[in-house]
């Protein structure tokens, strides 16, 4: 499921019991367990593709299809377009991210990508119960819950194409202390 802003709720099977990500029944504030970035690395400037959580400072534009959805964003020369949409034929979801430089210099960007997991139905219940461990052969970050009875054998993946990459399975560590997903510490310039 998926907002024109952007908020995002991922399930497998039973939206109820099977949670991977959290769902906040908030029409006000649309928050979500999920969200995308791309930081600008020479001036620390971060921005989400979407219009949440961390929207840019012009406008953006939401397509919503049979079976996917299309953000387009533009901010000092750079676009970039989101497409979200799973899969027919297995249980994945892809976010797939073109980013197009217009401002006619050479650019260095990086993208980051926040995903709070439940795996069960509540979040409190189960999040004491996931683990994560980086593939050494892929560099996909695994999730797992043997606790929720359920589905204990199930396995979340992130993945992305590019090789070079940071990943941590810590919450407190992406975000910060006191932080929010509009402001996590990990987008801040080293």
């Amino acid at each position: 499921v998926i907002s024109e802003s952007g908020s995002v709720y991922t399930w497998s099977e039973n939206a109820h019991e099977f949670r991977l990500t959290p769902w906040k029944n908030d029409a006000v504030t649309d928050a979500s367990g999920e969200a995308m970035y791309i930081r600008d690395e020479e001036t620390g400037r971060f921005w989400s593709p979407s219009p949440l959580p961390a929207a840019g400072k012009n406008g953006y534009i939401s397509r919503h299809g049979f079976g996917y959805t299309i953000f387009e964003y533009k901010e000092s020369g750079i676009e970039s377009e989101l497409t979200i949409f799973v899969s027919l034929e297995q249980a994945v979801k892809f976010a797939v991210l073109k980013v197009k430089n217009y401002s006619g210099r050479r650019r260095s960007l990086s993208a980051a990508s926040y995903n709070e997991l439940v795996m069960g139905s509540q979040r409190d219940r189960y999040i004491m119960h996931i683990m994560t461990e980086v593939d050494p052969k892929s560099g996909a970050m695994f999730a797992y819950n043997r606790y929720n009875k359920d589905f204990p054998d199930r396995v979340v993946f992130l993945d992305t194409s590019e090789t070079t990459r940071f990943v941590t399975g810590d919450r407190n560590e992406f975000l910060g202390r006191n932080k929010t997903m509009g402001s996590p510490s990990a987008m801040e310039k080293d």
